[in-house]
């Protein structure tokens, strides 16, 4: 899908991974340089390093391709979820369902079909999970934790969430054997070592690097916070190993405000961050994701009625939906109690992804059981069926229409990025532009970049220090990216003077649409 809007890669991280594949093709080895522009990038070298791989042996360009052929890659993510949805309902009608909803729900869609670190995390972690759940079998153990360690130098997020999610199913297994009497040392050692303490490698790596978000995880009030919600979680979830009794008179109703917790906790974030901002210097809820909150809202019935079948079961399934919620609502917490600020909104939005795979089986547990119920019944099948596929349809706007749904344009266009190639030919040194090209010229051409040039036209200030601009005339209706910060829309009397004043060296696109690359005379 993203191939209609650009060839070049959807969003601004695989012009970073293509840079660092392309470099470990060319020197035949990876390295971290601490003054390179993507040396972040380069301290999680998984999806370079498996790109480069790819590259290599088919004979691809590591930026040209990327975008073809990641997202093929990505698309893997439903077999997971198939198989996820038929162990939780014994039909393979469940698996379909789950798979259906990863393929085609808006958010999920948006990140596999993007070239980045989380795309490919998305496919990984729940085969972790699941060979993990599977852990008796000695190979199956072996291969999560090879996945669990590969996941660490992918993704950090994606590796804090797949360690709580095998993290609670150790809770609740051990939970559950004690009760029992069947409670065992050297299973428990055992399942501690190869889950949550490959926490430690990972740390240790981390450590030994400097990477940015371990820091912010481990500064100390953070870390009391976070330690603090994962206490309380789990003692929430200890109760949860042992299936819901139902007793005679009772309505089959008893779960349903655990289960609407979770929707009901994003459907406050997306109102509050609609109405009053709620996160210090980041864009608003849009419009667009205003009005798909309906369709939402009928897929997290369909999870509410699967929350409340499955917590009746004693399989592995209750487990498995646990630990894919509680890992997720964890960092949700913390990301929302930290401190409502533009980093908090990236953990958050970051981490409700990872809640899709729960949700999915979820789904397709209930859809499962309203088949069955509905017996002969066509047209009421026939309804749910096209509820279903309605609201799924409904939420691919995420997808396809970012800057509505979120504020953020992903798109970088061929024009765009040949004005960008122009001035590295022209060896520029120092480029102002707004937030998403300053962050393609920094990473693909490494030249310094500011993305503060519309606040400058806006408030009239200096451009002196920079050597070259490029503009957009699009920033006078659609406005700048300035992310996470909303766009600013430019008068056009304001970009006109400011061409005016320099020298435009290129111009491409169509009236309206127009690139500039500019020359900023020293007078600027």
């Amino acid at each position: 899908m993203p191939l209609t809007f650009s060839p070049l890669p959807f969003g601004i991280d695989g012009f970073a991974l293509g840079r660092i594949s392309s470099d470990i093709v060319a020197r035949g080895g990876w390295r971290i340089d601490p003054a390179d522009l993507n040396s972040y990038n380069q301290k999680l070298p998984g999806f370079s390093l498996l790109w480069s791989a790819v590259t290599s042996v088919g004979g691809l360009s590591p930026l040209a391709h990327v975008q073809l052929i990641m997202p093929l890659i990505a698309s893997l993510a439903v077999i997971p979820a198939y198989l996820f949805g038929v162990k939780a309902t014994g039909r393979r009608l469940g698996g379909f369902v789950a798979g259906l909803f990863v393929l085609f729900f808006g958010s999920f869609l948006l990140l596999t079909s993007t070239p980045s670190k989380e795309s490919i995390g998305l496919v990984v972690f729940p085969v972790a999970v699941l060979l993990f759940l599977e852990r008796r079998d000695p190979r199956k153990r072996a291969l999560s934790v090879v996945l669990l360690l590969f996941l660490a130098f992918l993704h950090p997020l994606t590796t804090l969430l797949t360690l709580g999610m095998t993290s609670a199913l150790v809770v609740l297994a051990q939970r559950r054997a004690i009760a029992r009497g069947r409670f065992s040392l050297g299973t428990f050692v055992l399942d501690v070592a190869t889950g949550p303490a490959l926490a430690i490698p990972a740390w240790a790596y981390y450590s030994a690097v400097d990477l940015p978000f371990l820091a912010d995880l481990l500064a100390a009030d953070a870390l009391v916070l976070f330690l603090g919600i994962v206490i309380l979680l789990t003692a929430l979830i200890v109760p949860l190993a042992r299936p819901t009794r139902l007793r005679i008179g009772q309505r089959f109703v008893s779960p349903a405000a655990r289960g609407i917790l979770v929707p009901a906790i994003g459907v406050l974030v997306v109102l509050g961050n609609a109405r009053n901002g709620l996160f210090a210097g980041a864009v608003g809820t849009q419009s667009g994701l205003l009005q798909m909150l309906p369709a939402i809202g009928v897929l997290s019935a369909f999870a509410v009625v699967g929350y409340q079948l499955v917590r009746r079961t004693t399989n592995r399934a209750n487990d498995l939906v646990v630990a894919m919620l509680v890992a997720p609502v964890s960092l949700i917490l913390f990301g929302l109690l930290r401190g409502l600020d533009p980093e908090s909104l990236l953990i958050v939005y970051r981490s409700v992804d990872f809640l899709d795979y729960a949700f999915a089986v979820l789904i397709g547990v209930a859809f499962v059981a309203g088949w069955r119920w509905l017996g002969p019944w066509r047209a009421a099948k026939a309804t749910i069926l096209a509820a279903f596929l309605g609201a799924l349809l409904a939420t691919t706007p995420m997808a396809w229409n970012t800057p509505a749904v979120f504020g953020v344009d992903n798109v970088t266009t061929s024009g765009e990025f040949h004005s960008l190639a122009l001035l590295a030919s022209l060896g520029a040194k120092n480029v102002t532009t707004d937030q998403r090209l300053a962050d393609v010229g920094s990473m693909w051409f490494g030249y310094a970049t500011d993305s503060t040039l519309p606040v400058k036209l806006r408030d009239n200030e200096s451009v002196i220090g920079f050597d070259y601009a490029i503009v957009l005339e699009r920033w006078t209706s659609a406005g700048a990216q300035v992310h996470p910060a909303p766009n600013i829309v430019l008068s056009q009397d304001v970009l006109a003077a400011f061409l005016q004043a320099h020298r435009i060296v290129y111009v491409a696109g169509p009236a309206g649409d127009r690139i500039f690359a500019v020359q900023l005379m020293s007078s600027g």
